[in-house]
């Protein structure tokens, strides 16, 4: 019975210890949410959300799961919040390319160079929202969960130039509805920033990936233009 108080006695120490040592200074709680975060989409990545437990992100972290909860309440939480600080430079990004922009040709030049660029920036943020994470049951056009409350509006706003760019005569009006060139244009730029995720070098023989991002972005524009948007070099 006294080996076993002691024994009791001694674990309690070790708690205290390891709670002293990873509790953060007053206004650092920033610092502790990074580091959540980051453990979240390491686990997240290697494992699928669905696998992934707050206890275990906790344990990476090496905290309590009770102080974790004191950042975020849900591990949806946690998802939520890459999403949003991924998803909010993607949306910077873009709101560049409509400022610099001259027309609408041009305009979808930068937002499909911006979009590639942010998911090989970010590509365990890209995996989580379009490679692993299973679509939740929704109909087609409710927002639901950060990525749809971000990503939407860039979408909703593709769709709307294309839409403008097919009654000023600059995109073909044969190619179908603007939603569905819209949602064309996603498939092609999702594909390649997808690949070059999935199969970085040496994985498969790229070419320079500067030039083969142009070499797609042409490709794309000169088919859905009304006259060829520029010429794709050799």
């Amino acid at each position: 019975m006294a080996k076993r108080r002691a024994k009791s006695r001694a674990a309690a120490r070790r708690t205290y210890t390891v709670s002293l040592a990873h509790r953060k200074a007053r206004g650092s709680g920033h610092e502790r949410k990074t580091e959540i975060t980051s453990a979240a989409r390491q686990l997240f990545v290697e494992r699928g959300v669905e696998n992934v437990t707050t206890r275990e992100i906790a344990s990476r972290v090496g905290i309590s799961q009770t102080a974790l909860f004191t950042y975020y309440k849900t591990k949806d939480d946690i998802l939520d919040q890459l999403m949003v600080d991924a998803f909010g430079e993607l949306a910077k990004s873009l709101a560049a390319a409509e400022e610099n922009a001259t027309n609408t040709i041009d305009w979808l030049r930068g937002l499909i160079k911006g979009y590639v660029q942010f998911g090989l920036t970010y590509p365990d943020e890209y995996r989580l929202a379009f490679m692993l994470v299973k679509p939740a049951k929704t109909g087609p056009h409710e927002q639901q969960g950060a990525v749809q409350q971000i990503a939407f509006p860039i979408f909703r706003r593709l769709e709307e130039r294309i839409a403008q760019a097919m009654r000023g005569g600059s995109i073909r009006k044969d190619l179908g509805s603007p939603m569905l060139v819209a949602q064309t244009l996603w498939a092609s730029m999702h594909g390649l920033t997808a690949l070059l995720i999935a199969r970085p070098r040496p994985h498969f023989p790229w070419e320079d990936r500067d030039r083969l991002i142009s070499g797609q972005i042409e490709i794309i524009l000169n088919g859905v233009s009304a006259a060829p948007a520029r010429p794709v070099s050799d």
